[in-house]
């Protein structure tokens, strides 16, 4: 229709009236332009995708989700004593939120609803031995409840139900502030997972029931600051990574079983930091070296109600960590630590012990992982792991100096790990098996102690299946 008044337009105006003609023109073919462009201004912006779940965030760089889901269905001999030993359970359903609030500063925020890492006091149970029983630490201290509920089920690290191996404070997983200082230079600060080791996901493990007892050990969170130094190649690959700082909190005191009457772990029963460094080496492609020390206490010494359970501890830490990884299709690695654990000098002396050394607890892991593709996007592989770490810890010191349970120090707790795994996109699903060998099964309430069958039961062997999926 416009095409057809311009043309008559051209027909009717000729000479002088062209100017005028070309102006008429070239106005009737704007208006519709304007009039979009005009309705595309006015019109409200679009909504949020929507999904199965809802509407799909918006991604920027103020606010950016990523998520990470982990269920996992495991057959553990532990749990058998209850009849316990097959569960299915959601170990992490962790959300978190990142974003810049300046081109230097950059927050990150982590939670995870599923809290069940954490031992509970028990009520215990005839004939069984429970070290998380309040009736082995309370009788000076303050009156501890037992937990119906879980406490006969978490008991610690080596017999619980939990999938998760990252003690919390309470929904929040982390929560930091990384400041940008120099191109070189950055300082974290807030609650962090601290840079011990190789990560669960590093050698093909996802949950409690599936992972090396070393990592179990190097994985803790808490509240502190840190300075990081990166220097990167010239092609923009990562070639050294230092990191040193300070922390609070307990976040590894109830692995050496200082229950200290169950409060929070997240609270800092210490009066003294903890200071933690580490290195990363990546001198070329498929080459990484790791190195971490920690040193510090947990706990602190209660005079006025003097236990075991709760008084001061050494807590310290060298781990060395390789993973050689020379192309997609497999990786080889193994870590070395030494822990060095147990009552202080001044604690052991206040319990009438006298001056007892501190318990080192050493010990290494070793494996390797296969895998290939096999159609577009989807890889199936396997990987294998063998660890041998000392059982050596408070607890076992305890039992050892009152001669109890047939507990004997310098014995060593070791693990073979077979897994086989299928990765569809995002998503993984993993078959494992662990054939654990404890010294000491019965400790850990387990096997019992007393009646015809004293010190027999099932070994504490696990098979399962893992589930899991991180966005980026």
């Amino acid at each position: 229709m416009l095409t057809s008044l311009a043309h008559r337009a051209r027909r009717m105006c000729r000479g002088t009236c062209a100017p005028a003609g070309a102006g008429l023109v070239t106005l009737l073919l704007a208006v519709p332009t304007l009039a979009a462009a005009q309705q595309s201004a006015a019109a409200p912006p679009e909504p949020a995708p929507l999904t199965i779940f809802g509407p799909q965030p918006q991604q920027n760089e103020r606010f950016k989700v990523s998520s990470e889901f982990v269920a996992a269905w495991s057959h553990d001999g532990a749990q058998a004593t209850l009849g316990l030993e097959k569960q299915a359970r959601v170990g992490m359903a962790i959300f978190t939120v990142t974003g810049r609030v300046s081109p230097r500063v950059r927050y990150v925020v982590s939670v995870n609803p599923v809290n069940e890492t954490a031992s509970r006091p028990s009520c215990g149970k005839a004939d069984y031995f429970y070290p998380n029983n309040p009736s082995l630490y309370t009788l000076p201290g303050p009156n501890v409840p037992c937990d119906v509920e879980d406490g006969l089920k978490r008991v610690d690290t080596y017999n619980t139900f939990a999938l998760d191996y990252i003690n919390q404070q309470g929904m929040l997983r982390e929560g930091y502030l990384d400041v940008q200082m120099s191109r070189y230079l950055r300082l974290r600060a807030g609650r962090f997972i601290l840079p011990i080791g190789l990560t669960p996901q590093e050698t093909g493990a996802a949950t409690a029931k599936d992972i090396t007892r070393i990592q179990r050990i190097n994985a803790e969170a808490n509240f502190g600051a840190m300075f990081a130094y990166s220097a990167r190649r010239r092609s923009g690959q990562p070639l050294i990574d230092l990191a040193a700082g300070a922390i609070l909190g307990d976040g590894n005191r109830e692995k050496d079983y200082n229950w200290f009457y169950f409060v929070n772990t997240s609270l800092d029963t210490n009066s003294a930091v903890t200071a933690v460094a580490s290195a990363r080496l990546r001198p070329m492609t498929g080459v990484d070296l790791r190195a971490a020390y920690k040193w510090g206490y947990t706990g602190s010494k209660v005079e006025r109600l003097p236990t075991y359970w709760a008084s001061k501890r050494h807590d310290k830490a060298l781990v060395f960590s390789v993973r050689l990884s020379p192309g997609a299709w497999g990786a080889i690695f193994g870590e070395y630590a030494k822990y060095t654990w147990g009552p202080t000098a001044t604690s052991a002396d206040m319990l009438g012990y006298g001056e007892l050394p501190g318990i080192d607890k050493a010990g290494y892991s070793i494996g390797g992982e296969l895998s290939a593709p096999v159609f577009t996007g989807v890889r199936i592989g396997g990987s294998a792991v063998r660890e041998e770490l000392s059982r050596d810890d408070s607890m076992i010191q305890y039992l050892a100096l009152n001669r109890l349970y047939r507990v004997e120090m310098g014995r060593n707790d070791r693990q073979r790990t077979l897994r086989a795994f299928v990765d569809v996109g995002v998503g993984r699903v993993s078959l494992f098996w662990v054939d654990v060998s404890n010294p000491f099964p019965w400790v850990s309430a387990m096997w019992p102690v007393t009646g015809p069958t004293a010190y027999t039961g099932r070994r504490p062997k696990r098979i399962g299946v893992n589930f899991s999926v991180r966005t980026p």
